[in-house]
């Protein structure tokens, strides 16, 4: 153990997972949406797949829940855009719905779309609003 983690962590390797019921679906979501390249994937025998996402060490892990599974929570993907807008526009011309761009002064904006299984994924950027001092 280090000194500054009380658990032996593996460094640089963290993974968030979505229960997905469509596995091909979910992927081609990832894959051709947003452009994440698939690191492993077992298929649906295994019902795993792991993608990379836009930070080295960190994957999304694509569970496929079978039938009589406990259903938990899902959490939010929040992934960190330099173009918030055209990042919306560029996921609407994919048929993604979008909501509309959130603006917080001084902290951040953001919006909100859901992937094809119906998980929660924010797109954050820099705030485009400041507030005037």
């Amino acid at each position: 153990m280090s000194a500054k983690y009380p658990i032996p962590y593996k460094q640089d390797q963290v993974y968030f997972q979505y229960n997905v019921k469509d596995f091909n679906r979910a992927k081609s979501f990832y894959m051709d949406v947003l452009g994440f390249e698939t690191v492993w994937d077992g298929g649906e025998e295994a019902g795993w797949a792991e993608l990379a996402l836009p930070v080295t060490g960190a994957r999304l892990g694509l569970n496929l829940r079978r039938e009589g599974e406990i259903q938990r929570g899902s959490g939010t993907l929040t992934l960190v855009v330099e173009d918030l807008d055209a990042t919306r526009e560029y996921l609407i011309g994919k048929g993604v719905e979008a909501t509309e761009i959130e603006d917080i002064p001084d902290m951040v904006s953001y919006f909100n779309i859901d992937d094809t299984e119906g998980n929660a994924i924010q797109i954050v950027s820099d705030p485009r609003v400041k507030s005037s001092e």
